[in-house]
């Protein structure tokens, strides 16, 4: 879904920041943050996914460790609700263009996923890697 994002920015962090977040007009490392007003963006549609990822966790709870120390700070950041993410963005050109729409770069997060995915034989023949992780 494209949009726009607005919000203070951190270029050494390569992150978005909400204001209450910031320490001293700074982002939480302690890097400067600039305001970007109005940039277009793709989003990851990731508030759609927070029931999904509850049920995984009852489900699978292995996939968080160590389980006595995540397992229920996992479950509470999600059940707080999430929100969309940015996952492009419009402002360089240096990176990985967007499918279908060269004016956006994909956010580093995204292509690194793509890697693991592939790595693990996602969209090959062989799977099982893949259906294992």
């Amino acid at each position: 879904m494209e949009s726009n994002y607005s919000g203070w920015y951190s270029v050494r962090d390569e992150c978005f920041y909400n204001e209450s977040e910031l320490v001293d007009r700074k982002a939480p490392t302690e890097a400067e943050v600039e305001w970007v007003a109005k940039e277009k963006s793709y989003f990851f549609k990731l508030s759609a996914m927070g029931e999904l990822l509850l049920k995984m966790y009852e489900e699978y709870p292995e996939m968080i460790a160590p389980k006595s120390r995540f397992l229920n700070e996992v479950k509470s950041f999600v059940s707080g609700g999430l929100r969309d993410l940015s996952a492009s963005r419009t402002s360089f050109k240096w990176g990985v263009p967007a499918p279908d729409d060269e004016d956006h770069v994909m956010y580093v997060w995204i292509d690194w996923l793509a890697n693991y995915m592939s790595a693990l034989g996602y969209g090959s023949d062989n799977t099982e890697n893949c259906e294992k992780f």
